[in-house]
């Protein structure tokens, strides 16, 4: 499936919740956002490049401007990876409820 393709399959079938300083364009596609303070958020999108489609995790930050930047700090991997990375976040899941108890 084409990037297009992907982001407009994505749009139809997620209702997405997204802040207002996120930007979609032709190689990059925000799934949603998790805020971490009023200055800093994750945004999770799908990302494609040179043909190839990735996962990205990346903080961004907001200037005194108000301008909302992208950090370095992130991940970033491609599909293949996703299954892996669906069982690590279930051991997180397993070692959270672990410490309700």
């Amino acid at each position: 499936m084409d990037f297009k393709e992907l982001t407009t399959t994505l749009q139809k079938k997620l209702k997405l919740e997204k802040p207002d300083f996120i930007i979609d364009s032709d190689t990059s596609f925000s799934i949603g956002f998790l805020e971490i303070s009023a200055t800093q958020s994750l945004i999770f999108a799908v990302q494609d490049y040179r043909g190839k489609q990735y996962f990205d995790i990346r903080t961004w930050y907001q200037e005194q401007s108000g301008e909302w930047k992208p950090t370095k700090k992130g991940i970033h991997f491609g599909f293949e990876k996703f299954s892996e990375f669906i069982a690590l976040i279930e051991l997180f899941k397993s070692a959270h409820t672990a410490t309700q108890t």
